[in-house]
């Protein structure tokens, strides 16, 4: 009786549970499944990355990443100062050794704040599908203080060597 009962429960929550998903599938634009978070153009600009220093490699797993920045930029950082407007800061993304995409960085004004983010495909046009807001809360919530770079003791310790 009570394994009974449990399976018509079950099966229940399990049929709810269907339907919900079926119906936001169905309700989503066009019916192609749910809405992904698009990256909006913005005035972020894809840098010259021949004229920027590589500073460090970031590795985990599969993932390999050059961190890029110009030399004004970390004179400014090694000085203590804010880095000037118009820096890039790049993250070169390779999986498993092949170039996937790139995270670009831009300081757009004068403020703590003012930055702002775009991915770009390995052919350099913007990659749309990321979602750059959770780039920016995320840098802007834990790396504030520090010119909104992860990196920022790798960038401040640089001393022109090729990183490894």
């Amino acid at each position: 009786m009570e394994a009974t009962r449990f399976v018509r429960r079950f099966g229940l929550v399990l049929s709810m549970g269907v339907a919900v998903f079926a119906a936001g599938y169905l309700l989503s634009p066009e019916g192609t499944g749910p809405t992904p978070a698009i990256a909006a153009a913005n005035g972020v600009t894809f840098p010259p990355l021949g004229q920027l220093e590589h500073y460090t490699t970031v590795r985990r797993g599969v993932t390999r990443e050059h961190m890029l920045t110009s030399r004004a930029a970390l004179d400014a950082i090694k000085a203590g100062r804010p880095v000037p407007v118009g820096t890039h800061v790049v993250l070169v993304d390779y999986q498993s050794d092949v170039l996937t995409r790139y995270l670009v960085a831009q300081k757009m004004g004068e403020g703590i704040d003012d930055w702002q983010y775009q991915w770009f495909w390995p052919d350099q046009s913007i990659k749309a599908d990321e979602n750059i807001a959770q780039c920016y809360a995320c840098h802007q919530r834990s790396r504030r203080e520090r010119q909104f770079m992860f990196t920022f003791g790798d960038a401040l310790s640089f001393d022109g060597s090729p990183p490894t």
